[in-house]
C-alpha cells in the first residue's frame, strides 16, 4: 500500500529531523531535550504503524509527509530564531499529537471511538427522558447541560479536542442523576407508599405506576453503564480527538 511507503518516508525525516536537532545552538538544553523526546516517540509510533495498516488513506500520509518535511526544514538555527522556540516546540508537539492520531485512520481504531460515542449518545438520552420524569430541579439542570452536550456531540463527530474535554465536563452530572434514578427504582420498586405516590403523581393506576418505576430503575442503568464505558473509552483513546 502506498500510505506504507509514505509513513516509511515519514519515519526517515523525522530521523533526519532529530540529527539535525543536535545539532542546534538556538534551542536552550531543556528545550533540546524535550523535542528530541518528542520526535523520536513520533518516530516510534510511525514507524510501528507501518505494521499495523488496514486502511489505505495515501492523502493522510502524505499530509503527515508534507508537516514532517516542513518540521526538517524549520529545523535550523536561523528559523527557530525567527519565530521562537516556544512556536518551534509547538510545531514538534504536532507531529507527536499526528503519530498518535494516526493508528485511528490507519489501523482501523476509530471503531473503538465510534463505540464509545455511540455509548455517550444512548446516554445522554436516557439523562434527558428521566430529568424529563424526575422534578423540576432535574429539567433545569438538564437544560443547561442542552447546549454543552449539543456542542460536544458536533465536535466529538469530528473527532474535535472540544468536543472530548466537554464530554468530559458535562458527564458528571448525569451519571450521578443516573445513579439516583437507579437507587430511587430500587427504593420504590416494593414500596406501596411510593407506588400509589407515583400514581397520584402520573394520574395513572398502580400496575402503570409501577412501571414508571421500573423505567426509572432501566433508564438510570443505562445513563451510568453507557456513560461511564464512554467516559472510560474517550479517555483511553483520547489520542484519536486533535
Amino acid at each position: 500500500m502506498k500510505s506504507i511507503e509514505l509513513l516509511d518516508q515519514i519515519v526517515q525525516v523525522l530521523k533526519e529531523t532529530e540529527k539535525k536537532v543536535e545539532d542546534l545552538s538556538s534551542l536552550s538544553s531543556k528545550n533540546k531535550e524535550k523535542v528530541l523526546k518528542m520526535i523520536r516517540e513520533a518516530e516510534e509510533n510511525f514507524s510501528a504503524l507501518k505494521d499495523e495498516v488496514v486502511i489505505d488513506n495515501e492523502e493522510l500520509a502524505s499530509f503527515f509527509l508534507k508537516r514532517a518535511t516542513k518540521l526538517k526544514n524549520a529545523t535550523n538555527n536561523k528559523t527557530i530564531e525567527r519565530l521562537g522556540e516556544k512556536e518551534y516546540v509547538k510545531d514538534v508537539r504536532a507531529i507527536l499529537r499526528y503519530s498518535k492520531a494516526a493508528p485511528y485512520d490507519f489501523a482501523g481504531y476509530m471503531k473503538y471511538v465510534n463505540r464509545a460515542y455511540k455509548a455517550y449518545v444512548w446516554g445522554l438520552i436516557s439523562f434527558f427522558i428521566i430529568s424529563g420524569l424526575f422534578p423540576l430541579g432535574f429539567k433545569f439542570t438538564s437544560l443547561l447541560l442542552l447546549i454543552p452536550v449539543l456542542l460536544s456531540l458536533l465536535s466529538l463527530k469530528k473527532r474535535g479536542y472540544t468536543g472530548l474535554m466537554l464530554a468530559f465536563a458535562v458527564t458528571p452530572i448525569p451519571i450521578i442523576t443516573g445513579a439516583y434514578a437507579v437507587n430511587y427504582g430500587i427504593h420504590a420498586v416494593g414500596n406501596p407508599e411510593e407506588i400509589n405516590a407515583v400514581a397520584q403523581a402520573f394520574g395513572t393506576s398502580l400496575g402503570v405506576a409501577q412501571g414508571i418505576i421500573f423505567l426509572f430503575l432501566l433508564l438510570g442503568l443505562i445513563d451510568v453503564v453507557f456513560l461511564g464505558y464512554a467516559t472510560y473509552m474517550f479517555y483511553k483513546h483520547r489520542s484519536a480527538f486533535l
